[in-house]
């Protein structure tokens, strides 16, 4: 029976084994003197499996907008929260961004960071971001169709077309 003290922590935030490590069965890694992570758990955080620089840096434009745009007394811990929890239903940050500026430019009534979730599922952002995202598609892809001499020995056609109008048909269209 193993000791409460062989009992430590994992610190990767996706743990599948509940973030308990038996330091007397399992295998872990300590990372400076008091960080312990299972072993496959800190080769899924260097990996990048954990938030990447892009998505650190649209929660910190979200942060500092509310705080420019919302209220200046906001709880941040509550932001974090939320945003986190948003993430974690596999919401993409750049929609999350894309929802936090509409929010602002429609001057919509957002007091609170809890409110911010339901601004997320309303439908008409949601469309919003889809024409977004179909524009920019659109500018990013030039035609991609182009007209090439061809140079090749395939046969050539030549149409030649019937004098049309009121004269052809009295017959004043041959010379």
């Amino acid at each position: 029976m193993s000791k409460k003290t062989d009992i430590r922590v994992c610190r990767y935030y996706d743990c599948p084994y509940d973030h308990k490590i038996d330091i007397s069965k399992d295998k872990y890694t300590v990372q400076k003197k008091t960080m312990y992570y299972h072993t496959e758990c800190l080769k899924r955080k260097q990996k990048g499996s954990e938030k990447d620089d892009k998505v650190k840096a649209d929660i910190q434009y979200i942060k500092n907008g509310w705080v420019k745009h919302i209220s200046k007394t906001v709880v941040f811990s509550q932001l974090h929260l939320c945003l986190n929890e948003l993430l974690s239903r596999g919401i993409e940050s750049d929609y999350l961004v894309f929802v936090f500026d509409y929010v602002v430019k429609n001057k919509l009534n957002l007091k609170h960071p809890l409110g911010f979730k339901y601004f997320v599922d309303k439908e008409c952002i949601k469309n919003a971001y889809k024409a977004e995202q179909y524009r920019k598609r659109k500018i990013q892809k030039p035609n991609e169709f182009k007209i090439t001499e061809d140079n090749s020995n395939s046969p050539k056609f030549k149409l030649n077309q019937k004098p049309v109008g009121f004269s052809s048909i009295l017959g004043g269209g041959k010379k």
